[in-house]
Protein backbone atom coordinates (compact mmCIF):
# COMPACT_ATOMS: atom_id res chain seq x y z
CA UNK A 1 0.00 0.00 0.00
CA UNK A 2 2.87 2.35 0.87
CA UNK A 3 4.38 1.73 -2.56
CA UNK A 4 1.13 2.70 -4.29
CA UNK A 5 0.75 5.86 -2.22
CA UNK A 6 4.34 6.81 -2.95
CA UNK A 7 3.82 6.19 -6.69
CA UNK A 8 0.66 8.34 -6.64
CA UNK A 9 2.49 11.16 -4.86
CA UNK A 10 5.35 11.01 -7.36
CA UNK A 11 2.84 11.18 -10.22
CA UNK A 12 1.25 14.32 -8.77
CA UNK A 13 4.66 15.95 -8.30
CA UNK A 14 5.61 15.19 -11.91
CA UNK A 15 2.30 16.62 -13.12
CA UNK A 16 2.82 19.83 -11.11
CA UNK A 17 6.36 20.23 -12.43
CA UNK A 18 5.14 19.66 -16.01
CA UNK A 19 2.36 22.27 -15.59
CA UNK A 20 4.83 24.71 -14.03
CA UNK A 21 7.21 24.31 -16.99
CA UNK A 22 4.34 24.92 -19.42
CA UNK A 23 3.33 28.07 -17.55
CA UNK A 24 6.89 29.38 -17.55
CA UNK A 25 7.18 28.65 -21.29
CA UNK A 26 3.91 30.51 -21.97
CA UNK A 27 5.07 33.51 -19.96
CA UNK A 28 8.38 33.60 -21.82
CA UNK A 29 6.58 33.40 -25.19
CA UNK A 30 4.29 36.32 -24.29
CA UNK A 31 7.24 38.39 -23.11
CA UNK A 32 9.18 37.70 -26.34
CA UNK A 33 6.18 38.65 -28.51
CA UNK A 34 5.64 41.88 -26.59
CA UNK A 35 9.34 42.69 -26.85
CA UNK A 36 9.33 42.10 -30.62
CA UNK A 37 6.24 44.28 -31.04
CA UNK A 38 7.91 47.09 -29.09
CA UNK A 39 11.10 46.80 -31.15
CA UNK A 40 9.18 46.88 -34.44
CA UNK A 41 7.20 49.93 -33.32
CA UNK A 42 10.38 51.68 -32.23
CA UNK A 43 12.05 50.96 -35.56
CA UNK A 44 9.06 52.25 -37.53
CA UNK A 45 8.96 55.46 -35.50
CA UNK A 46 12.66 56.03 -36.06
CA UNK A 47 13.04 54.93 -39.68
CA UNK A 48 9.90 56.26 -41.46
CA UNK A 49 10.43 59.95 -40.78
CA UNK A 50 14.01 59.66 -41.96
CA UNK A 51 12.93 57.90 -45.13
CA UNK A 52 10.29 60.55 -45.75
CA UNK A 53 12.88 63.26 -45.24
CA UNK A 54 15.33 61.62 -47.64
CA UNK A 55 12.54 61.08 -50.18
CA UNK A 56 11.52 64.73 -49.96
CA UNK A 57 15.14 65.84 -50.27
CA UNK A 58 15.60 63.63 -53.32
CA UNK A 59 12.49 65.08 -54.97
CA UNK A 60 13.68 68.62 -54.26
CA UNK A 61 17.05 67.85 -55.86
CA UNK A 62 15.33 66.42 -58.94
CA UNK A 63 13.16 69.53 -59.25
CA UNK A 64 16.20 71.78 -58.98
CA UNK A 65 18.03 69.77 -61.63
CA UNK A 66 14.99 69.89 -63.97
CA UNK A 67 14.54 73.63 -63.43
CA UNK A 68 11.07 73.29 -61.88
CA UNK A 69 12.03 75.33 -58.80
CA UNK A 70 13.41 78.27 -60.74
CA UNK A 71 12.05 81.71 -59.90
CA UNK A 72 9.87 83.50 -62.49
CA UNK A 73 11.52 85.99 -64.78
CA UNK A 74 11.34 89.70 -64.00
CA UNK A 75 7.86 91.09 -64.45
CA UNK A 76 6.07 87.77 -64.48
CA UNK A 77 5.24 87.83 -60.77
CA UNK A 78 3.07 90.92 -61.26
CA UNK A 79 0.85 89.27 -63.89
CA UNK A 80 -2.29 87.30 -63.13
CA UNK A 81 -1.28 83.67 -63.35
CA UNK A 82 -3.52 80.66 -64.01
CA UNK A 83 -3.65 78.80 -60.71
CA UNK A 84 -4.90 75.68 -59.00
CA UNK A 85 -8.36 75.00 -57.63
CA UNK A 86 -7.63 76.23 -54.10
CA UNK A 87 -5.52 79.31 -54.74
CA UNK A 88 -6.96 82.45 -53.21
CA UNK A 89 -3.72 84.29 -52.56
CA UNK A 90 -0.65 85.20 -54.59
CA UNK A 91 1.07 81.81 -54.19
CA UNK A 92 0.14 79.44 -57.05
CA UNK A 93 -0.67 75.75 -56.51
CA UNK A 94 -1.42 72.96 -58.94
CA UNK A 95 -3.35 69.74 -58.53
CA UNK A 96 -2.79 66.71 -60.74
CA UNK A 97 -4.95 63.96 -59.34
CA UNK A 98 -8.49 62.61 -59.21
CA UNK A 99 -10.68 62.72 -56.13
CA UNK A 100 -13.25 60.16 -55.05
CA UNK A 101 -16.64 61.04 -53.54
CA UNK A 102 -16.15 64.82 -53.72
CA UNK A 103 -18.26 67.28 -51.73
CA UNK A 104 -18.65 70.54 -53.63
CA UNK A 105 -18.94 72.51 -50.40
CA UNK A 106 -15.40 71.49 -49.46
CA UNK A 107 -13.96 72.30 -52.90
CA UNK A 108 -15.70 75.67 -53.29
CA UNK A 109 -13.64 78.86 -53.28
CA UNK A 110 -13.66 80.36 -49.77
CA UNK A 111 -14.36 83.98 -48.92
CA UNK A 112 -11.45 86.18 -49.89
CA UNK A 113 -10.56 89.83 -50.49
CA UNK A 114 -13.61 91.83 -51.58
CA UNK A 115 -13.35 93.57 -54.94
CA UNK A 116 -14.94 96.72 -56.31
CA UNK A 117 -17.73 96.48 -58.88
CA UNK A 118 -15.30 97.63 -61.58
CA UNK A 119 -13.72 94.16 -61.31
CA UNK A 120 -16.62 92.74 -63.32
CA UNK A 121 -16.03 95.09 -66.24
CA UNK A 122 -13.19 92.69 -67.07
CA UNK A 123 -15.37 89.59 -66.63
CA UNK A 124 -17.46 87.44 -68.99
CA UNK A 125 -20.55 85.52 -67.87
CA UNK A 126 -21.38 82.44 -69.98
CA UNK A 127 -24.63 80.58 -69.40
CA UNK A 128 -28.31 80.05 -70.04
CA UNK A 129 -31.48 81.98 -69.22
CA UNK A 130 -30.49 82.20 -65.54
CA UNK A 131 -27.45 84.20 -66.62
CA UNK A 132 -29.61 86.31 -68.94
CA UNK A 133 -31.08 87.84 -65.79
CA UNK A 134 -27.92 89.90 -65.43
CA UNK A 135 -29.04 92.05 -68.39
CA UNK A 136 -32.76 91.95 -67.53
CA UNK A 137 -32.83 93.11 -63.90
CA UNK A 138 -31.24 96.22 -62.46
CA UNK A 139 -27.90 95.44 -60.84
CA UNK A 140 -24.50 97.17 -60.60
CA UNK A 141 -22.91 95.26 -63.51
CA UNK A 142 -25.82 95.27 -65.94
CA UNK A 143 -24.20 97.94 -68.11
CA UNK A 144 -20.51 97.19 -67.57
CA UNK A 145 -20.22 93.39 -67.66
CA UNK A 146 -19.89 91.10 -70.66
CA UNK A 147 -22.49 88.38 -71.17
CA UNK A 148 -22.80 85.37 -73.46
CA UNK A 149 -26.14 84.09 -72.18
CA UNK A 150 -28.57 82.08 -74.31
CA UNK A 151 -32.14 81.02 -73.55
CA UNK A 152 -32.62 77.24 -73.33
CA UNK A 153 -28.89 76.57 -73.72
CA UNK A 154 -26.52 73.97 -72.26
CA UNK A 155 -22.87 73.00 -72.68
CA UNK A 156 -23.86 70.69 -75.54
CA UNK A 157 -25.00 73.77 -77.46
CA UNK A 158 -21.55 75.32 -77.06
CA UNK A 159 -19.78 72.13 -78.16
CA UNK A 160 -22.08 71.70 -81.19
CA UNK A 161 -22.15 75.43 -82.00
CA UNK A 162 -25.95 75.44 -81.87
CA UNK A 163 -27.87 78.62 -82.69
CA UNK A 164 -29.58 79.89 -79.54
CA UNK A 165 -31.34 83.18 -78.67
CA UNK A 166 -29.72 86.09 -76.87
CA UNK A 167 -31.79 88.22 -74.44
CA UNK A 168 -33.02 90.40 -77.33
CA UNK A 169 -34.19 87.30 -79.26
CA UNK A 170 -31.36 87.30 -81.82
CA UNK A 171 -30.19 83.76 -82.56
CA UNK A 172 -26.44 83.22 -82.81
CA UNK A 173 -24.12 80.19 -83.06
CA UNK A 174 -22.98 79.85 -79.45
CA UNK A 175 -19.39 78.72 -79.92
CA UNK A 176 -18.68 81.36 -82.57
CA UNK A 177 -20.30 84.06 -80.47
CA UNK A 178 -18.32 83.13 -77.35
CA UNK A 179 -15.03 82.93 -79.28
CA UNK A 180 -15.67 86.34 -80.86
CA UNK A 181 -16.48 87.91 -77.48
CA UNK A 182 -13.34 86.42 -75.93
CA UNK A 183 -11.20 87.74 -78.77
CA UNK A 184 -12.68 91.24 -78.56
CA UNK A 185 -13.00 91.70 -74.79
CA UNK A 186 -10.08 89.54 -73.54
CA UNK A 187 -11.75 89.07 -70.14
CA UNK A 188 -9.52 88.17 -67.22
CA UNK A 189 -12.36 86.49 -65.30
CA UNK A 190 -14.83 84.00 -66.83
CA UNK A 191 -17.92 82.80 -64.94
CA UNK A 192 -19.83 79.77 -66.25
CA UNK A 193 -23.31 78.57 -65.26
CA UNK A 194 -25.29 75.85 -67.05
CA UNK A 195 -27.74 73.21 -65.90
CA UNK A 196 -31.21 74.73 -65.61
CA UNK A 197 -32.14 73.45 -69.07
CA UNK A 198 -29.66 70.59 -69.42
CA UNK A 199 -31.19 68.38 -66.73
CA UNK A 200 -34.37 68.29 -68.81
CA UNK A 201 -32.65 67.49 -72.11
CA UNK A 202 -29.67 65.35 -71.05
CA UNK A 203 -28.78 62.65 -68.59
CA UNK A 204 -26.49 63.81 -65.81
CA UNK A 205 -23.67 61.75 -67.31
CA UNK A 206 -24.07 63.37 -70.75
CA UNK A 207 -24.39 66.82 -69.20
CA UNK A 208 -21.09 66.39 -67.36
CA UNK A 209 -19.39 64.96 -70.47
CA UNK A 210 -20.45 67.94 -72.59
CA UNK A 211 -19.48 70.33 -69.81
CA UNK A 212 -15.96 68.89 -69.77
CA UNK A 213 -15.65 69.17 -73.56
CA UNK A 214 -16.84 72.77 -73.39
CA UNK A 215 -14.24 73.62 -70.74
CA UNK A 216 -11.45 71.99 -72.74
CA UNK A 217 -12.44 74.06 -75.79
CA UNK A 218 -12.81 77.24 -73.77
CA UNK A 219 -9.28 76.99 -72.40
CA UNK A 220 -7.94 76.97 -75.97
CA UNK A 221 -9.62 80.26 -76.94
CA UNK A 222 -9.46 82.41 -73.79
CA UNK A 223 -6.39 84.35 -72.70
CA UNK A 224 -3.80 82.08 -71.03
CA UNK A 225 -4.00 83.81 -67.65
CA UNK A 226 -7.80 83.94 -67.49
CA UNK A 227 -9.37 82.86 -64.21
CA UNK A 228 -12.23 80.46 -65.00
CA UNK A 229 -14.99 80.01 -62.40
CA UNK A 230 -17.48 77.13 -62.59
CA UNK A 231 -20.58 78.13 -60.67
CA UNK A 232 -22.82 75.62 -58.94
CA UNK A 233 -26.35 75.14 -60.18
CA UNK A 234 -28.71 77.58 -58.55
CA UNK A 235 -31.30 76.10 -56.16
CA UNK A 236 -35.02 75.81 -56.93
CA UNK A 237 -38.15 76.21 -54.82
CA UNK A 238 -39.86 73.33 -53.01
CA UNK A 239 -42.82 73.63 -55.38
CA UNK A 240 -40.59 73.30 -58.42
CA UNK A 241 -38.85 70.26 -56.97
CA UNK A 242 -42.22 68.63 -56.28
CA UNK A 243 -43.12 69.01 -59.94
CA UNK A 244 -39.85 67.69 -61.38
CA UNK A 245 -37.77 65.13 -59.48
CA UNK A 246 -34.78 65.86 -61.72
CA UNK A 247 -34.34 69.05 -59.70
CA UNK A 248 -34.47 67.40 -56.30
CA UNK A 249 -31.92 68.55 -53.76
CA UNK A 250 -30.29 65.13 -53.88
CA UNK A 251 -29.87 65.31 -57.67
CA UNK A 252 -28.59 68.90 -57.61
CA UNK A 253 -26.13 67.89 -54.91
CA UNK A 254 -24.77 65.10 -57.14
CA UNK A 255 -24.50 67.43 -60.13
CA UNK A 256 -22.70 70.11 -58.12
CA UNK A 257 -20.28 67.49 -56.81
CA UNK A 258 -19.45 66.50 -60.40
CA UNK A 259 -19.00 70.15 -61.42
CA UNK A 260 -16.70 70.80 -58.46
CA UNK A 261 -14.66 67.72 -59.32
CA UNK A 262 -14.22 68.97 -62.90
CA UNK A 263 -13.02 72.32 -61.60
CA UNK A 264 -10.62 70.63 -59.18
CA UNK A 265 -9.12 68.30 -61.77
CA UNK A 266 -8.70 71.05 -64.38
CA UNK A 267 -7.15 73.60 -62.04
CA UNK A 268 -10.19 75.90 -62.25
CA UNK A 269 -12.27 77.55 -59.53
CA UNK A 270 -15.63 76.40 -58.18
CA UNK A 271 -18.13 78.85 -56.67
CA UNK A 272 -20.92 77.55 -54.42
CA UNK A 273 -23.97 79.73 -55.13
CA UNK A 274 -26.15 77.73 -52.75
CA UNK A 275 -24.37 79.52 -49.89
CA UNK A 276 -26.01 82.79 -50.88
CA UNK A 277 -29.17 81.81 -52.77
CA UNK A 278 -30.51 78.91 -50.68
CA UNK A 279 -32.06 79.09 -47.24
CA UNK A 280 -31.50 76.70 -44.35
CA UNK A 281 -34.00 74.29 -45.95
CA UNK A 282 -31.91 74.09 -49.15
CA UNK A 283 -34.54 75.81 -51.34
CA UNK A 284 -34.24 79.23 -52.98
CA UNK A 285 -34.74 82.09 -50.54
CA UNK A 286 -38.29 83.32 -51.35
CA UNK A 287 -37.37 86.97 -52.02
CA UNK A 288 -34.73 85.83 -54.52
CA UNK A 289 -36.93 83.45 -56.52
CA UNK A 290 -38.90 84.27 -59.65
CA UNK A 291 -42.53 83.02 -59.78
CA UNK A 292 -41.60 79.98 -61.92
CA UNK A 293 -39.43 78.57 -59.09
CA UNK A 294 -36.24 78.03 -61.11
CA UNK A 295 -35.21 81.53 -62.21
CA UNK A 296 -34.26 84.48 -60.03
CA UNK A 297 -35.51 88.04 -59.68
CA UNK A 298 -33.61 91.29 -59.10
CA UNK A 299 -32.86 90.81 -55.40
CA UNK A 300 -31.31 87.44 -56.19
CA UNK A 301 -28.88 88.90 -58.70
CA UNK A 302 -27.80 91.65 -56.32
CA UNK A 303 -27.13 89.08 -53.58
CA UNK A 304 -25.36 86.86 -56.11
CA UNK A 305 -23.10 89.72 -57.21
CA UNK A 306 -22.27 90.64 -53.62
CA UNK A 307 -21.27 87.02 -52.99
CA UNK A 308 -19.06 86.86 -56.09
CA UNK A 309 -17.33 90.10 -55.07
CA UNK A 310 -16.18 88.43 -51.85
CA UNK A 311 -15.24 85.07 -53.39
CA UNK A 312 -12.58 85.77 -56.00
CA UNK A 313 -9.21 84.18 -56.61
CA UNK A 314 -6.24 86.44 -56.10
CA UNK A 315 -5.25 88.69 -58.98
CA UNK A 316 -2.65 91.47 -58.77
CA UNK A 317 -4.82 93.59 -61.08
CA UNK A 318 -8.03 93.22 -59.02
CA UNK A 319 -9.48 96.44 -57.51
CA UNK A 320 -9.68 95.29 -53.89
CA UNK A 321 -11.72 97.40 -51.51
CA UNK A 322 -10.09 99.07 -48.53
CA UNK A 323 -10.02 96.63 -45.65
CA UNK A 324 -9.54 93.58 -47.89
CA UNK A 325 -6.34 91.51 -47.42
CA UNK A 326 -4.84 92.57 -50.76
CA UNK A 327 -5.92 96.21 -50.81
CA UNK A 328 -3.28 98.64 -52.06
CA UNK A 329 -3.47 102.37 -51.53
CA UNK A 330 -3.61 104.36 -54.77
CA UNK A 331 -0.25 105.72 -55.83
CA UNK A 332 -0.05 109.50 -56.02
CA UNK A 333 1.00 110.60 -59.48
Amino acid sequence: MSSYNEFKAQTKRRRRRRNARRLVLLIITVVVICALAWVITWIMDKVDPQETKEESSSQSQQQEQSGESQQPEDGQSQQAQPAGWNVVGPLPATIDQTIVNPDYRMIALPENGRVDTSYFANALFIGDSVSQGWVVYDNPIKDIGNFCAYKGAGPDGVVNNAQMPLPDGTRVPMQDHIAQTLAEKQPEHIYILFGANSLKALTVENFITYYGKMLDWLKTVCRPDAQIYIQSMTPVTAAYEAGDARYSQANLYAVNNALAQMAYERGLYFVDLTEVLAGDDGYTIPEYSAPDGIHLQGAGYRAWLDYLAGHTAYSPTAPYLEGSPYYKEPQNS
